[in-house]
């Protein structure tokens, strides 16, 4: 541990020593450079996820963007191989093998992370929990903007440790056909088969866009024993899958945007199928009062079905609820000066559980918020500060403020942020809490430092300290016709650590090496997160992870892409003693060694792909994050090498 604190450290010191050998009046003075290099073109963009108004250098949060080129280049099978590149996020599995993220050393599947999909969310209703094993189309994504911080006075409850915005091609990018096919073999088993077309038609005036992505595939290719050890060993093969459907349909009229949605996953263990379906629509309307005066009103309706849950020894489906959502919202931009722009609005929005096996409303409950944010330039730095105030009518309010100073000057850039944040207790939260429902509040500070070395050249580091009070936790005990859950407020939990990027980007090559570390803060009290080996890490979390992807382009149109992802010391919950009494054990460091072949117009709009994932055979095992009880999952044991093969066929319309 001391070793990865003096590595940072050095980093550190290097970038602050650059920077003492030259006072602010020289920096300011550099030259720029005469043409913009491809990586100044990705840093020079502005990153709508977390401000309109400025660049990932300049943009108050922790920023990662990943595209399309580095999507396809990688030859990313799913959501998880995407993410598990990106600082800080790793993956981990729920009830009925569904797999949740986890960011900085925090589990964060439950109202911690926001996933949108082209604006529309993901997070269910009931608890706020996103399933992301094969469910995202990566093959018809246009670009990710990841926030690796808070979003909550941005986004609300939903968004208190991170925010994952998804732009699809046909939505913005595409003007034509595509159609696309991605298959997984493993030495004895198809791991998957996803395919998908898109079209999109872009007029001056009016716009539309369809999507259709199918998938089917297992979860895991190996022999699964209970940690019970209740039942004889069953092959996954044979006994679980994750198949995905999504439609997604938009129009666009001059400030008129109408998008619907209709998204269905489905997962599956050897014992039981948790499914989740959900039918969005949402309207806006951009109406420009003047060019300094922008008012944007929106409505939204959610319809969903989320852990749908049936255990295959019962008769009837064991959990069926529908979940509804109806939200309206005004937001206005203004730009007051050329330096000064506050944006601003209220929102309202009414939630209903419906218990379906019944036919009866289970709760009901409404939420009012309102939020500001300004923006103020200035020549040595730019200073956001905003706040968000939410009421519901089951739990006490919330008040979240937000305080950031940001500045690239010339090749250097800085940003130091406080967020607090909030996760609003959602549905079934409130139906079962026993403590009182009150939101989950978390104090967050980051400091980022980073400096471009030459065009194609920039290293950074940031630092974060995460702090979270009225931790919501889920509980359970007994089984049967004595099963009994609910939901209470753990005094606190958290992490802190660092996290460093390189990237160097050529015409012929680019490459990105990243860095992660975490630590359990020292007075955590949340018992299920706790593992007995050590009080510096939660259950499932490493406290290290390296990630290198790298690219070469060997012609104009063939590129070779080696990816590896090394993630170290684990602990989790593997087994049981006679008295079902669960026990905690280490698991070893593991290196996922990846390599992708691409070939793009082998034929006019054709590309080619094709490569090997986990060439080494590692197989990580999955855990679950916490301590399960008498539900507990032992962890899931990873997929044996694969062979993938991905086609994609593009036609453009004509101008």
């Amino acid at each position: 541990m001391r070793l990865e604190f003096s590595y940072a450290f050095s980093v550190l010191a290097i970038s602050c020593f650059s920077l003492q050998a030259q006072d602010l009046d020289s920096i300011m003075s550099l030259n720029a450079f005469t043409e913009e290099s491809d990586l100044q073109k990705m840093l020079n963009k502005n990153v709508s996820v977390s401000s309109q108004n400025l660049t990932s250098r300049e943009t108050p949060g922790i920023i990662s963007v990943v595209t399309a080129e580095e999507i396809q280049n990688s030859g990313a099978r799913d959501m998880v191989d995407v993410l598990r590149l990106v600082p800080g996020f790793d993956v981990a599995h729920d009830l009925s093998f569904v797999k949740g993220l986890s960011l900085r050393g925090n589990w964060a599947n439950e109202g911690k992370i926001l996933v949108l999909m082209d604006g529309q969310p993901f997070n269910e209703l009931l608890y706020q929990s996103v399933a992301v094993g094969n469910r995202f189309p990566v093959d018809a994504i246009e670009r990710i903007e990841i926030i690796r911080g808070p979003g909550s006075a941005r986004y609300g409850g939903s968004a208190e440790y991170g925010v994952i915005n998804i732009i699809t091609k046909a939505a913005s990018s595409l003007n034509g056909v595509a159609v696309y096919g991605t298959a997984g073999f493993h030495k004895d088993a198809t791991g998957r088969t996803n395919g998908g077309v898109m079209t999109s038609h872009k007029g001056q005036k009016f716009a539309w866009d369809l999507s259709i992505f199918k998938g089917k595939s297992i979860v895991s290719d190996q022999l699964y024993q209970d940690i019970f050890l209740a039942s004889e060993p069953v092959s996954l093969v044979h006994e679980s899958h994750a198949d995905p459907l999504n439609i997604n349909l938009g129009l666009k009229y001059n400030g008129l945007s109408v998008r619907t949605m209709y998204d269905q996953f489905e997962n599956a263990d050897p014992i039981s199928t948790a499914s989740f379906s959900n039918y969005a629509l949402d309207i806006e309307y951009k109406i420009k009062l003047s060019d300094k005066f922008r008012l944007t009103p929106r409505v939204q309706y959610m319809n969903q079905k989320p852990w749908q849950y049936d255990f295959e020894d019962t008769p009837e489906v064991d959990f069926n609820v529908r979940a509804l959502r109806t939200l309206g919202q005004l937001d206005a931009d203004v730009d007051i000066s050329r330096k000064v722009n506050l944006n601003f609005g209220a929102l309202y929005f009414s939630d209903k559980g419906i218990d379906l096996s019944v036919d009866e409303t289970m709760l009901k409950m409404h939420n009012v918020a309102f939020y500001a944010q300004a923006l103020f330039k200035h020549r040595l730095a730019n200073a956001t500060v905003g706040f968000r105030f939410e009421k519901n009518t089951k739990f006490a309010s919330a008040f979240v403020p937000r305080v950031a100073l940001t500045k690239k000057i010339q090749n250097f850039h800085f940003k130091a942020l406080y967020s607090a944040s909030f996760r609003s207790p959602s549905l079934y939260n409130v139906l079962i809490d026993t403590t009182g429902a009150k939101p989950e509040r978390s104090n967050v500070f980051e400091f980022e430092v980073g400096y471009q070395f030459t065009p194609e050249m920039l290293l950074s580091l940031n630092a974060f300290h995460i702090s979270t009070r009225d931790v919501i936790v889920y509980g359970s005990e007994g089984e049967g016709d004595t099963f009994v859950e609910w939901y209470e407020s753990s005094e606190k939990s958290g992490t802190k650590g660092v996290e460093v990027v390189y990237s160097i980007r050529k015409k012929k090559w680019y490459s990105h090496l990243t860095y992660s570390f975490s630590q359990a803060l020292s007075d955590n009290a949340v018992e299920k997160y706790r593992i007995p080996q050590t009080d510096k890490q939660y259950a499932g979390m490493a406290a290290h992870k390296v990630t290198l992807n790298t690219n070469v382009y060997l012609t104009p149109n063939l590129s070779f892409s080696p990816t590896m992802i090394y993630v170290g010391t684990r602990y989790a919950y593997t087994t049981s003693d006679e008295n079902y009494e669960l026990i905690s054990n280490e698991l070893e460091p593991y290196t996922l060694v990846n390599v992708f072949l691409n070939y793009k117009n082998l034929l006019p709009g054709l590309t080619l792909g094709a490569g090997v994932y986990d060439m080494f055979n590692e197989r990580p095992l999955m855990p679950q994050p916490y301590h399960g009880g008498l539900g507990a999952y032992a962890p899931i044991p990873g997929r044996s090498r694969e062979y993938v093969i991905k086609l994609s066929y593009q036609v453009n319309f004509k101008k």
